[in-house]
């Protein structure tokens, strides 16, 4: 029994994100999410007790899910810069989907805001123990950007595709001998 309820807990958190997705957070009401959901708004509020309870529990996924990320990318074999980079695991993961709902909810609530800014100074931390320059840092930020722009919105290579270990390669601080 508590596995179902688990299951249905985790769809109704689901169905949310996908809406904020889907309709910029338009299209989020309880009504919504329960239908998506395939449950009745009761069930939605049995398992959240009321909007802000759904969107602290979106807000926790993506704690939870950017912690297991930051791991990921101190432990990267290839570096940290080269992890993050690489997004061919990220686009569409379940991050990804967590961090685009979260973003639609940073625009309207302090608490998704301030864990998204804690997201991207954890992720410039990580990149910079890594590349030990903050530009450097900052810029891999930028380039991970401009790459999942077209990887999510053109979704075909660019002429001159990036050769991401041959470029962080020109990049990475050399080390002193």
């Amino acid at each position: 029994m508590a596995q179902h309820r688990d299951s249905a807990r985790e769809s109704i958190l689901t169905a949310f994100q996908e809406l904020l997705i889907d309709t910029s957070g338009s299209g989020a009401s309880l009504d919504a999410v329960a239908k998506a959901a395939g449950v009745t708004k009761g069930g939605l509020l049995y398992h959240f007790g009321s909007r802000d309870g759904l969107e602290t529990a979106l807000i926790e996924r993506l704690e939870t899910l950017a912690a297991a990320e930051y791991e990921r990318m101190r432990q990267a074999p290839g570096g940290a810069a080269a992890y993050y980079v690489s997004l061919a695991e990220y686009v569409n993961s379940p991050l990804d989907r967590a961090t685009l709902a979260g973003g639609t909810l940073a625009r309207r609530t302090p608490q998704a805001r301030a864990v998204v800014v804690e997201m991207r100074r954890r992720y410039f931390e990580i990149l910079n123990d890594d590349l030990q320059d903050p530009e450097l840092a900052r810029a891999t930020m930028l380039l991970a950007d401009g790459l999942y722009y077209d990887a999510t919105t053109v979704a075909e290579p660019f002429e001159h595709e990036l050769d991401v270990p041959a470029f962080l390669a020109r990049v990475r601080p050399r080390a002193v001998t």
